[in-house]
């Protein structure tokens, strides 16, 4: 009687090497790429960000999806790429107030423990990016911006750092756009990125300024790795500029100075690439100067409201496709109506007041009279 044959045990030490697969036929670096372009985190349009957040914005408007379908095809592939989706996904760091952040967000300590355990398993693996989201006034005062740049096992290929709108110095009062340089000097990137970038971002209206900021960080900041190389940004590829079009409601806040169409702003982004310089490391510390905006300024538009909560427009009854113009006049016609109508009450308080008054007067005098007339009665009855 025949009898089944016994399976060893799963191991992964060793897999069967499918010489037959052309896939196990290109070089491991070519695999890699394929791998990373499979195993990437990609929006799941099912999980849709709040669209008025501030942190919404291209590719941040939903939660990211990683498919690893591909890790189930058979044992080698498994082997060969299971720390991938991690690795190879764009991980995202706020240095931001709580209202300026996901409710969801990666930690130094949750990633330095990804890190540990794929580096005990795997050994040292470079790749993948890091986007890191800060408020000016926590940037400037940071030395390895947040931790990040001070993990162990951490070797990304491209960092970029995003400064939005909302994060630049007194943006809700209209100051001009500047950026301090010390904290700059002071940071030392890991000695894997081959690329570093800053995303400084306003308004349409604010074009210039961030035309003149971008400039200003190319010529004349430097950055430097962790081994010495200097970053520098140099060459045409290394200021470009984007534009995207989101909500002008913020944190419950509709900003319709800033409007440039009903309950939308247009955005305009100057992005500035540094890579390691090929000339010899430098020694002695890195000098980055403060790079402001000193020029005129366009004018901002002149209305009676710089911002309005959603809540109190919709008390007003102002429609949300409204202009700028349209919704401050609406809001402040209702509020003049309001004002009105408490005025009118608080008069007929008063007057209603006036009248108490003078009803309690005529019947103390009443009370007078009669117990005058009760004392000449008295008076006649002892006579």
């Amino acid at each position: 009687m025949e009898t089944e044959p016994t399976l060893a045990p799963a191991t992964f030490t060793d897999s069967n090497p499918q010489t037959q697969c052309p896939l196990f036929s290109l070089p491991p670096e070519i695999r890699y790429e394929i791998f990373a372009c499979a195993l990437s985190s990609a929006p799941d349009t099912t999980q849709p960000i709040d669209q008025d957040a501030y942190c919404t914005r291209p590719g941040y408007e939903t939660i990211s999806h990683t498919y690893t379908e591909l890790l189930r095809t058979c044992k080698r592939i498994y082997m060969e790429a299971w720390f991938m989706p991690f690795l190879c996904s764009e991980h995202s760091f706020y240095m931001a107030w709580r209202q300026r952040s996901p409710k969801r967000v990666m930690s130094v300590p949750r990633m330095q423990a990804c890190l540990d355990f794929i580096h005990a398993r795997h050994g040292e693996v470079q790749g993948g990016s890091v986007r890191i989201f800060p408020q000016l006034w926590a940037l400037q005062g940071t030395k390895d911006c947040g931790g990040v740049f001070s993990m162990r096992n951490f070797h990304p290929k491209t960092v970029t750092i995003t400064i939005r709108y909302t994060d630049t110095w007194e943006w809700e009062y209209n100051k001009a756009l500047y950026m301090e340089g010390a904290w700059a000097g002071r940071v030392r990137l890991p000695a894997s990125v081959t690329k570093f970038k800053i995303d400084f971002e306003s308004i349409e209206r604010r074009k210039d300024e961030v035309d003149h900021i971008a400039r200003e960080l190319a010529e004349k900041w430097r950055f430097r790795r962790s081994d010495g190389v200097d970053m520098v940004a140099s060459g045409e590829d290394c200021i470009s500029f984007s534009r995207w079009t989101g909500s002008s409601t913020l944190g419950g806040q509709r900003w319709l100075r800033d409007e440039t169409r009903p309950g939308q702003l247009d955005y305009y982004v100057g992005t500035v690439t540094w890579r390691p310089s090929k000339e010899p490391p430098t020694n002695g510390p890195l000098s980055n100067p403060r790079v402001q905006v000193t020029s005129d300024r366009p004018a901002v538009k002149s209305l009676r409201y710089t911002s309005v909560s959603t809540d109190r427009l919709r008390n007003a009854g102002v429609p949300e496709d409204c202009n700028a113009e349209e919704a401050a006049q609406l809001l402040y016609e209702f509020d003049r109506q309001v004002q009105s109508s408490d005025d009118e009450d608080m008069s007929d308080d008063v007057d209603s007041d006036d009248d108490e008054g003078s009803d309690e007067g005529s019947d103390e005098e009443s009370e007078e009279e009669s117990e005058e007339e009760s004392d000449e009665d008295d008076e006649s009855e002892e006579d």
